[in-house]
């Protein structure tokens, strides 16, 4: 099965407890990570903002409470089922959502994004860039629908540059992740690929910090930096396009 096929029907299988299995897997630092990505990404009120590979929703309801009322948040997905949930997610905002700005929800492909050129102001992601089928491809599409002036940022599984860190980290993941994945497959009664399998074999594969700076410039992106959270386990990156004010 292809890749791109194979990680949908996943993701379209893990959809509904996709939320706690994160918090589960991570011990609850997925929340500092994503206090820690909305202080470096910058958002701005106002702004128009692409969330590519969103998933259930987490970042794209980030964004949409720093940019506020004014402003637009475009969450795109390819699997169904994760994108069914965020809609659920935003229902059950009820009048909380007067306070964000307005929320889309998209379902598409990050390499072939059905948007024009200079479309947002600033185009994030959060784990998933492990899960397309060309990392390359999906940031030049990226890079196409920011404006010049506006940024790229992704917060991603990354490698631990200490061993102290990085053998008990790759341990974990080889190890204890599938297992956890195996329990709520089986838990839920679940079909399909078994979930979290595939999450070690995807990072293996994946650019370390240094590879991933170099495909963002290869996108076209300037200013490119990039900041390691957890002693590297994940890392953010940024990149700017060139021009604007």
């Amino acid at each position: 099965m292809e890749k791109a096929r194979y990680v949908q029907d996943l993701f379209n299988g893990i959809a509904r407890r996709y939320d706690r299995m994160n918090l589960i897997m991570t011990g609850g630092i997925w929340r500092y990570w994503q206090w820690r990505f909305r202080k470096l990404a910058g958002f701005q009120p106002g702004e128009r903002v692409l969330d590519v590979c969103c998933g259930t929703g987490d970042l794209t309801f980030l964004a949409a409470r720093e940019v506020g009322p004014r402003g637009e948040v475009v969450g795109l997905d390819f699997s169904a089922g994760m994108l069914e949930v965020a809609r659920q997610k935003t229902a059950a905002l009820g009048p909380a959502q007067a306070e964000l700005a307005s929320i889309h929800w998209v379902e598409g492909d990050a390499l072939a994004l059905p948007f024009p050129d200079g479309s947002f102001d600033r185009v994030v992601t959060s784990f998933g860039m492990r899960n397309v089928a060309d990392v390359a491809r999906a940031f030049q599409e990226m890079a196409r629908v920011v404006r010049p002036g506006g940024w790229v940022v992704c917060l991603e599984l990354s490698h631990p540059p200490h061993p102290l860190v990085r053998v008990p980290y790759l341990a974990y993941f080889r190890h204890v992740v599938p297992l956890l994945g195996a329990w709520a497959r089986h838990l839920s009664r679940g079909e399909g690929p078994a979930p979290y399998q595939w999450l070690p074999q995807s990072l293996e594969g994946f650019p370390d910090q240094e590879g991933l700076a170099a495909i963002l410039r290869a996108a076209g992106l300037e200013a490119v930096r990039y900041t390691n959270l957890t002693g590297g386990i994940v890392c953010v990156h940024q990149g700017r396009k060139p021009g604007g004010s």
